[in-house]
């Protein structure tokens, strides 16, 4: 059993020396950008908490595997190239401004989620039956700069009938913040910085 310790304690101070000597991967989480109406606080704050746990690193604090890039100086730093691109070129796409992002901000990954449409209307219906239209559609764009791969996956759905909670808009901005999140991989991508 006192060999078991011994070498469980190895191998921990072998992988805490091992990754101390590996540089720091810098990723940039940006604030959620809002591209239509703006959900309630409760709503923005799960949202926000699904992104931030699919960049989290276990043990991050000791391992020292990445630096986050603090998401307000990030969020600023994306407006001001994204002003400056888009008065150059109003085709300009917003993962366009990704890799100039990066650059600036000298980040490895850049998260950016983007709620694209978000809206929601409840009508009474003549025969005592409350109806509800709900839309949302979302973006996660994904990029590292380490082998120059973005990842832009959509997500979006709709409701339209009798109401019930399920089918409300902040509901369904959870339901496609999960499926992005899946989609570009995001958590996978975190996972591999450990290995």
């Amino acid at each position: 059993m006192k060999k078991f310790f011994v070498a469980l304690l190895a191998v921990i101070l072998f992988s805490t020396l091992a990754s101390a000597e590996a540089t720091p991967v810098r990723i940039a989480r940006l604030p959620i950008i809002f591209q239509s109406t703006v959900p309630d606080e409760e709503t923005c704050a799960e949202l926000e908490t699904k992104i931030v746990r699919a960049v989290h690193i276990p043990l991050n604090g000791t391992l020292q595997l990445a630096d986050y890039l603090p998401p307000e100086d990030s969020a600023q730093v994306l407006n001001d190239l994204w002003q400056e691109m888009r008065s150059q070129n109003k085709k300009a796409k917003l993962q366009d401004a990704m890799r100039p992002l990066a650059q600036k901000i000298d980040a490895d990954i850049i998260v950016c989620p983007v709620l694209k449409d978000y809206s929601q209307v409840v009508m009474s219906a003549a025969w005592n039956d409350t109806i509800l239209y709900s839309y949302v559609c979302v973006e996660l764009i994904v990029f590292d700069r380490r082998d120059d791969t973005l990842t832009d996956k959509k997500a979006a759905q709709s409701y339209n009938d009798s109401y019930h909670p399920h089918g409300t808009a902040s509901q369904l901005s959870k339901i496609c913040f999960d499926r992005v999140i899946d989609d570009s991989k995001l958590r996978q991508l975190i996972h591999d910085i450990r290995n």
